[in-house]
């Protein structure tokens, strides 16, 4: 990572995409980089409740040691980007619900009367569950097919091909839907004291919480890539082919 890059002119965003490894120090420090991913560096930092300055210097550090090869997302197709959202996220999101679904019934079967708490986050991974099912299931039948259109029938008149026209709504719907699920996600985080198990946890709940955290860094990627790459390079496709604004 060039030193001499001016953070204050980027956002959180940017950042994550030309600098893949900053995702793992956004994920560690809780600065929102998906949903709220177009607020200045410092301006999330602050958010956050952490120095722009020590995140800042973790970043270089990230970047020095990061591995070669690390992947810059936004080279690549959206038609690739989707398939790859759908086989890696979309899969990752539907194998882990029923396997935490298991885990958390089982806590709290164990600890639910002492840690109340936990019937809490039983009923919150729930409904989060439910909603990234249903969302991922609408961008698969309908939204994602629509974009693949769009790219396979950019030379066609817009009157004959009106969907790819009208993808900026739907998208609008997705990104509402990305938030209300980080909503769900800061929940659990401050339920679980960030996956933090009590001292006297047994192993079960342990390996429970470190589930969960996997699952929330995943699905955080997973929402920057949809937000910050996809539905950007989208946009622009249809303000450029379509004039759409």
């Amino acid at each position: 990572m060039n030193t001499t890059m001016n953070f204050d002119q980027m956002t959180v965003a940017e950042i994550a995409i030309q600098h893949p490894s900053a995702a793992h120090v956004f994920n560690k420090y809780q600065i929102d980089f998906c949903c709220g991913g177009k607020k200045p560096f410092r301006e999330a930092c602050e958010k956050a409740g952490v120095n722009p300055d020590e995140v800042m210097t973790e970043l270089f550090s990230s970047e020095t040691n990061s591995m070669p090869g690390t992947i810059r997302f936004d080279t690549w197709e959206p038609t690739l980007l989707a398939d790859f959202i759908v086989q890696h996220h979309h899969g990752f999101v539907r194998r882990s619900i029923p396997q935490l679904y298991e885990l958390i019934a089982k806590v709290c079967a164990a600890h639910g009367d002492r840690d109340a708490y936990l019937l809490t986050l039983r009923d919150t991974f729930t409904e989060l569950s439910e909603e990234l099912l249903l969302h991922m299931e609408k961008e698969e039948v309908v939204l994602f097919p629509a974009i693949k259109r769009l790219y396979e029938e950019t030379r066609i008149p817009v009157d004959v091909t009106p969907i790819p026209s009208h993808l900026m709504a739907p998208m609008k719907v997705m990104e509402d839907e990305h938030e209300h699920a980080g909503d769900l996600i800061k929940k659990i985080r401050t339920l679980t004291s960030n996956y933090t198990p009590p001292a006297s946890a047994c192993p079960t709940y342990r390996v429970t919480y470190r589930r969960l955290e996997e699952f929330d860094q995943d699905l955080m990627q997973h929402i920057h890539l949809e937000n910050n790459v996809l539905f950007l390079k989208v946009k622009e496709r249809l303000t450029n082919a379509y004039s759409v604004n």
